[in-house]
């Protein structure tokens, strides 16, 4: 999400790998990022990411953020990694 979109009051996604449990395995997490105040003269917006106290974010890190919650799909072992494109025409299609 491009940085000059952002503005306060906004709920935002943090989507990223992590690890499964106490596992070598790896899944995809997405985590609510509230932003609270931006300020453009810094490049920078206060942030509280996941239900924590605010901490400044600068401009690099946010624009990794989505605006829209992803589609995960469920995968072996209880893992999960983002829909594909040709599987979110599947669905549209079926849909319709």
């Amino acid at each position: 999400m491009k940085f000059e979109k952002i503005e306060a009051g906004m709920t935002l996604f943090d989507v990223h790998k992590e690890r499964a449990g106490n596992t070598t395995l790896s899944t995809m997490g997405c985590w609510t990022v509230f932003v609270v105040r931006v300020d453009r003269d810094t490049n920078s917006a206060m942030v509280s990411w996941n239900g924590n106290p605010t901490e400044r974010w600068y401009r690099f890190r946010l624009e990794k953020l989505r605006a829209k919650r992803p589609v995960f799909v469920s995968g072996v072992f209880g893992t999960k990694r983002l829909q594909t494109a040709a599987e979110r025409k599947a669905e549209k299609e079926s849909a319709a």
